[in-house]
């Protein structure tokens, strides 16, 4: 097979008719034409041509049913047409002979348009390229092995040939081309997705971006393409870009009267924006979605069991989302700030709110009015244009006077939470303490979900930390805290010993540090008081596992009889000839300034500690001379 055409078809009649007939006299064994219907309301019927290969698929779209042509072609070479397009009677036998004369990887065909606009693209020398809009691969000959695996992005309703065709990647390849017209443009079809597009009538995202100048230190522009290159149409309009590598994931152009869904980059008068419609099954309307409150707990609820069934969408009004509410409504349901000037279209709408009416801009097919409340006031209503009344109890629904509808009892979402750990780290914040590995791992532990409170004795605390690291002025006595904690972090860079490790240990609490060489010399074991972790802690894949493993009661001792003996010897074996015992009636008091003691015949100093007879002690701590200590 030297050449396999696929041709994407939904509701094409009459138009592919009028191509297969302009196909029919060129058709040969070596050349196979497959048609994709693409879930066509009307069964596309192509009896009469035999040698048309018809694959029926749901409705998918454009990219699906190329990308189903592709996984059956068996030809050496891929043309693509679209079904109300035309191409020359000598369509094939040129391609055919251009292949066999000069072997090319891929070809550019001649084209131009008819029936509407005029608009084409004439090439005469190998040097000749398209307008830089003109990414279609109907205007192409590829070399199926150049495509090899490379796909239509199935997430693009607009610009999927112009990612096909950078992904496909031209450069270095062997180039043909072909003079003669060769492909007809129908530019006044009914109810072409261009048109449609353009009118705001299908929803399409085309991000345009407008930068004077793009230079080098711009390059987080390259992820940020690369991204939204997934299911997005991307344009960068810039008079001078030093960054080349932004053309793989976007259509570079110079600044000119553009439209698009979204601008981003500096402001232009260049941009004009398209509408989108939002198309939704079910919308629920909230107004306003407050720290907490059984509306948003129903809202909560609501969605995580029917996100499975329908696609919801939660409107809400601007600056009345609580950023929680958000968080944990994101995974179940798409969430708006409503704009009246976008229109929502949706199968059914949920007002929540029995003293606010439903946005104007949201279009349903089905309205139900949930109450949420008993009546409080007596002007309070359901609305009465709701097709259908749902209370939440029937407390709800008999505190109106004349109720209609119905009763749903709220869902819930019932969830064995996870255990709140108890963390403690006593240390200076400093660069060796591992203050950066503390915060990161606190992150990590944000970022998973992982519930905790994380007590820091410490004289500097982290700025930017997490609010649930909370830091405590330094104290010598954080053994309660310690031996009440889960764990004790120790993450510094190094330790001769590291005290807080070896009491932790005592007390029965199990550690979590960096992989510091001493604590092999203490006598660590790895999962029975405590676990290591890497010195980059974001390489620490398991660290909810690790937090929530199983305790084992342990028992760890120093030996500390064999360290003062120890010390006995390096230190001679004598005794103390002073005594540190305080006197009886004595009080040990700290000076607070300097002054003339005139029991003691001497001047003592700020700061000194000394005996001091209780009942003198007393009066100067009254008057500012003294701090009782002991």
């Amino acid at each position: 097979m030297d050449l396999s055409i696929i041709i994407p078809a939904y509701n094409a009649e009459p138009y592919i008719f009028e191509l297969l007939e302009c196909l029919k006299p060129q058709i040969t064994e070596a050349v196979e034409v497959i048609v994709i219907d693409d879930g066509s309301t009307k069964t596309l019927d192509l009896a009469g041509y035999p040698w048309a290969k018809v694959i029926y698929q749901r409705n998918q779209g454009a990219s699906a049913a190329r990308n189903k042509g592709l996984s059956i072609a068996k030809g050496e070479y891929i043309a693509f047409i679209d079904a109300d397009d035309l191409v020359s009677d000598k369509y094939i036998e040129t391609i055919l002979n251009k292949a066999k004369t000069e072997k090319f990887d891929y070809c550019y065909l001649s084209w131009k348009s008819f029936g509407g606009w005029e608009a084409g693209a004439k090439l005469n020398t190998i040097e000749d390229t398209f307008p830089e809009f003109n990414l279609c691969v109907w205007n192409r000959i590829y070399k199926r092995s150049m495509i090899g695996s490379t796909r239509f992005n199935t997430k693009k309703a607009v610009a999927e040939d112009a990612q096909f065709i950078r992904e496909v990647k031209e450069d270095g390849k062997k180039k043909a081309f072909i003079s003669e017209y060769m492909y007809f443009y129908r530019s006044n079809a009914e109810n072409s997705l261009t048109d449609k597009a353009a009118a705001g009538k299908v929803p399409i995202k085309r991000i345009v971006y407008y930068y004077d100048k793009i230079t080098k230190d711009m390059a987080f522009l390259i992820d940020e393409f690369k991204e939204l290159d997934k299911d997005s149409e991307v344009i960068l309009m810039t008079n001078h870009n030093e960054i080349p590598e932004l053309k793989d994931h976007a259509v570079i152009i110079k600044p000119r009267p553009i439209s698009g869904t979204e601008r981003r980059g500096q402001p232009t008068d260049l941009f004009h924006q398209i509408p989108q419609p939002i198309k939704t099954q079910v919308c629920i309307f909230i107004a306003a979605a407050h720290a907490i409150g059984g509306i948003e707990t129903w809202t909560y609820n609501f969605c995580k069991a029917m996100h499975k069934y329908y696609d919801i969408l939660v409107l809400y009004h601007e600056g009345l989302m609580h950023p929680n509410q958000f968080n944990r409504l994101v995974p179940y349901a798409q969430i708006m700030n409503n704009d009246p000037n976008k229109t929502i279209i949706c199968d059914t709408a949920i007002n929540c709110r029995v003293v606010l009416p439903l946005p104007k801009n949201v279009e349903y097919k089905k309205k139900i009015q949930l109450v949420h409340t008993c009546r409080l006031k007596e002007q309070w209503e359901p609305a009465e244009d709701a097709d259908e009344v749902i209370y939440v109890s029937e407390t709800a629904a008999k505190s109106f006077e004349h109720p209609e509808g119905k009763v749903i009892h709220n869902i819930t979402a019932p969830e064995e939470p996870k255990k709140l750990l108890f963390l403690v780290s006593a240390c200076r914040l400093t660069y060796e303490k591992g203050g950066e590995r503390m915060l990161t791992l606190a992150r990590m532990l944000e970022n998973k979900g992982i519930p905790y409170v994380w007590y820091v004795f410490t004289d500097a605390p982290i700025p930017g930390a997490p609010a649930n690291m909370i830091f405590k002025a330094p104290t010598l006595n954080i053994g309660p805290y310690v031996k009440a904690a889960d764990w004790l972090i120790q993450l510094s860079s190094q330790e001769a010993f590291c005290y807080s490790i070896v009491e932790a240990w005592e007390m029965g609490t199990r550690t979590l540090t960096t992989p510091l060489p001493v604590l092999s010399e203490l006598g660590f074991e790895e999962g029975k008081q405590g676990y290591t972790l890497p010195w980059n802690v974001e390489e620490c894949e398991n660290i909810e596992n690790i937090l929530y493993s199983e305790y084992k009661p342990f028992e760890y001792r120093i030996d500390n009889e064999k360290i003062i003996k120890q010390w006995r010897k390096t230190l001679g074996n004598t005794k103390p000839t002073k005594s540190r015992q305080l006197k009886k009636g004595y009080k040990l008091c700290i000076s607070l300034c300097d002054f003339d003691d005139m029991h003691e015949n001497r001047r003592v100093k700020q700061g000194e500690i000394y005996q001091v007879p209780e009942e003198r002690a007393i009066e100067g701590q009254k008057r500012g001379f003294f701090r009782i200590i002991a």
